[in-house]
């Protein structure tokens, strides 16, 4: 059996757990004064967000503000528009100074009309009284329930020090956000230098699952890293001096001062305002923080480098689990057991001898395909020549700006030395890009680029990186890239240059992610889907089709919707058969992967077409819609199609993938299935918040000798038994977990790493994953063919050695984007092997 942070809140004791909460229900005169206020801009321009910061500064009290779309439908006909909740009264008349004073400042001193219209709080709610209970079904509830209901769990569990091995139990201490902080000084997570600070937080969230008629109660851990000086912050964590009071949790803005030339953290100026009003102390963020965290601690951004390591590892969620366990008797545990009937065959990792087959290159839809290394220094050519001779087996070594030199039959390598293209300083790279690929044209030839580029995480990324405008260059010209970093010369006193190690295993990766880029496979794939002799095995042509959606941020312009789609057309018994394809929104069309790929990275990312909710959801299920029916046109009749989407990106835009009304609304496909083809679709849940963490395993095989450590999830499959649908959970192990000296995590705590291994707390502690995978149409297959071609498309990667977050389609679909030059555009990472 496998045992995870998610926990059946049983319906006969909802009010015992979930308690109550203060609500003030806001009527439509109150909504219209809201409507009618200013708006603002900068990062306090949302006011729901911004009030609620400013009146839980003011009661030091959790509060949440709600629009009419997260009402139920009672609220709303009893004349409810916006609704207020908190977790007591007692600072009611702060809530009403707060309110006077917070729009006093928005509109610089304009005549109170919010405040005026400020009801007395109702009688506390009962959280029960909002459930509606369905058999076999989620139960159905407003969504400020899902948002809030977890207060009353946290309170409870701040009330009990959580036992931690051998060391002091750690304190917890609740925000206004709902988490709890491991707050104590003595508590922090410190590296060997004084200078960088962690604290543990945990999460829980209510949600449903589908299948599953009761709610379930979700929790998490994770590892705040501190940013003593407001560095990169943008969130902040100030405790008042009460003990008993939670920890606000604010939202913070670093701004230049002209005049005294330098950076200072700001919160809110309403705030200020707001606090004076209700007579309590100031807050601000002092210019000069202590080097030490202290009642007020910034909280750096996930992206940054830091020298240490993320992540609180395996053994701590399992002491979560036993504490939660104790503080609440009455949750209970979901129940996963192995279903015997699914194996996962060995995953390969090393490609076969010989490297890449010929027949490899042919799911590109090319005949031939030249990989050109294309690099700066010595170093950089030496490690892509290094890593195609560990692939080959032999050397490979082309003459600089010289003829390429065969692989095999199909595939050729050459390499040229190109410093004014790689460099971050060169303006015109495209007068550059000619000379260098002086490759005669040849329209059955797919040409590859391994480039070098120089970056280190700890380095910030150059003002004109070369990276993006390379990479959006060689995809007008068609040629899919990837990345090689290397160092920079000079590195910032904490950073550490990559080891050997480091070098190989990211030049491998590199090598790896870029014939999965061109559409290059091998025989791992296949092997691994139709064994014989293995039951449930792919034994037929398909159509294996990945959907990814993400919502893109962009300054001025709102938000773009992203969307890929990947195919791979499958053959039980000839890799050279295979195809890889993706849909090209510049041509309109089902094209060879790379074609599609680069035409994708050559153009501007995402749509303002395209959308989650209301009529952009429409246009975006048509699209989708006329998309797969080109794809299914393109093969022969009886090619059956499977179909894999992530739930989180796609469920409000087919209802049918909700848990609400799972299978009871549209999905993708529904136009080819209405038209009789073969259609299947499988929907993916990878979010440990809304699946539950796995925590260990109580099989009594290869049971780790020290009772306090986790046992880890081994290669099976899992059945939800609690659900009524088909529903599967996929545990797993990261990379670095299953490394050699990778369990210190679950061997130890980060605070009782013995002294000597105190090197490790710069590493990532990772814990156990997983995923949920759940069966929305069957077509002609039957649930637990899907379920085994679904986990088995996760366990065998076709471009790195561990599992992938998701079926190889929809991974190559969501790599497909993270690759654009203007991914998040904020300067997140988008595939660099550093």
């Amino acid at each position: 059996m496998l045992i995870t942070l998610g926990y059946r809140v049983p319906r006969d004791r909802l009010d015992d757990l979930l308690g109550s909460v203060v609500a003030y229900p806001l009527t439509g005169d109150f909504h219209d004064a809201w409507n009618a206020l200013p708006a603002r801009s900068g990062p306090w321009r949302h006011h729901y967000k911004a009030l609620a910061m400013g009146l839980t500064a003011a009661t030091g009290r959790p509060v949440r503000l709600f629009a009419d779309r997260h009402l139920a439908e009672v609220e709303r006909a009893g004349g409810t528009r916006m609704l207020l909740l908190t977790t007591d009264a007692a600072l009611d008349y702060r809530l009403r100074v707060a309110v006077r004073a917070w729009e006093r400042h928005i509109t610089d001193g304009a005549p109170s009309t919010l405040a005026e219209l400020f009801p007395p709080p109702g009688l506390p709610r009962s959280f029960a009284d909002y459930f509606h209970f369905r058999d076999g079904q989620v139960p159905v509830m407003p969504n400020w329930v899902f948002r809030t209901a977890a207060w009353q769990f946290m309170r409870e569990l701040a009330g009990h020090p959580m036992p931690v091995d051998d060391r002091p139990p750690l304190a917890l201490r609740m925000d206004t956000d709902g988490s709890l902080l491991a707050w104590n000084t003595d508590d922090l997570i410190v590296n060997r230098t004084g200078k960088a600070f962690s604290m543990a937080r945990v999460t829980a969230r209510l949600i449903t699952r589908a299948g599953v008629d009761d709610p379930v109660l979700s929790f998490d851990a994770h590892l705040s890293r501190i940013s003593p000086q407001g560095h990169h912050a943008k969130h902040a964590w100030v405790e008042r001096g009460d003990p008993q009071a939670p920890i606000l949790r604010l939202r913070t803005y670093r701004t230049w001062d002209p005049k005294a030339e330098e950076w200072y953290t700001q919160i809110d100026p309403a705030i200020a305002q707001i606090l004076g009003a209700c007579q309590l102390e100031p807050l601000h963020i002092p210019a000069d923080l202590p080097s030490v965290p202290g009642q007020i601690r910034p909280q750096l951004s996930r992206n940054r480098f830091t020298s240490l390591g993320s992540g609180l590892g395996p053994r701590f969620m399992l002491r979560l689990h036993e504490h939660i366990c104790r503080t609440f008797p009455a949750l209970v545990p979901l129940t996963y057991h192995v279903d015997k009937a699914i194996r996962l065959p060995q995953r390969v990792t090393k490609y076969q001898d010989g490297g890449v087959p010929a027949a490899g290159v042919g799911p590109t839809g090319y005949r031939r395909m030249t990989l050109a290394c294309l690099y700066s220094t010595a170093q950089a050519r030496d490690r892509m020549l290094g890593q195609l001779a560990a692939l080959t087996g032999r050397p490979i070594r082309p003459a600089p700006g010289g003829a390429a030199v065969p692989v095999n039959d199909r595939l050729e390598v050459v390499t040229r030395h190109c410093p004014d293209l790689l460099t971050h300083t060169t303006v015109n790279r495209a007068g550059v890009l000619g000379a260098v690929l002086d490759l005669p044209p040849d329209e059955d030839r797919l040409v590859a680029a391994w480039l070098e580029t120089e970056h280190h995480p700890a380095v910030d990324r150059p003002e004109f990186d070369a990276k993006p405008h390379v990479r959006r260059l060689l995809g007008h010209l068609r040629i899919p890239s990837q990345f090689l970093a290397t160092d920079p010369v000079d590195l910032p006193p904490d950073a550490e240059p990559r080891s050997a190690n480091e070098q190989e295993h990211a030049g491998r990766a590199a090598l790896r992610d870029l014939f999965r880029a061109a559409g290059v496979l091998d025989d791992r794939l296949p092997n691994a889907l139709g064994q014989d002799g293995m039951l449930h095995r792919l034994d037929r042509p398909a159509l294996l089709v990945g959907i990814h959606m993400r919502r893109q941020q962009k300054s001025g312009d709102g938000l773009l919707m992203t969307v890929t789609m990947y195919a791979l057309h499958t053959h039980p018994t000839d890799l050279g058969l295979w195809r890889a394809l993706m849909y090209s929104d510049r041509e309109g069309a089902w094209l060879r992967a790379a074609d599609a790929l680069t035409d994708f990275h050559a153009g501007p990312i995402g749509t303002h077409r395209f959308g989650r909710s209301g009529s952009k959801a429409e246009v975006t299920r048509a699209e989708v819609e006329q998309r797969l029916q080109a794809l299914a046109a393109s093969v022969a009749s009886d090619v059956p199609l499977v179909i894999f989407v992530e739930s989180g990106a796609t469920r409000s835009i087919w209802s049918g993938l909700a848990d609400n009304s799972f299978g009871a609304g549209p999905v993708p496909g529904d136009a080819l299935h209405r038209a009789g083809a073969d259609v299947a679709v499988v929907r993916l849940n990878t979010k440990p918040p809304e699946i539950g963490r796995p925590v260990t395993r109580v099989e009594k095989a290869n049971k780790p000798a020290d009772p306090l450590q986790p046992a880890a999830p081994e290669r099976k499959i899992y059945r939800l038994v609690e659900s009524s649908l088909d529903s599967w959970y996929l545990p797993g192990r990261s990379v670095s977990l299953k490394a050699k000296r990778g369990d210190r995590g679950a061997r130890y705590t980060r605070w009782t790493l013995p002294a000597d291994l105190g090197s490790e707390l710069t590493v990532p502690w990772h814990a156990y994953t997983g995923k949920e995978i759940l069966i929305v149409r069957t077509g002609s297959w039957p649930s637990a063919q899907l379920a085994a071609l679904t986990a088995r498309l996760c366990e065998q990667a076709v471009s790195w050695d561990g599992r992938t977050t998701v079926p190889v389609p929809l991974h190559l679909a969501m790599a497909a984007d993270r690759d654009h030059p203007d991914y998040r555009v904020s300067g997140a990472a988008d595939g660099d092997h550093d």
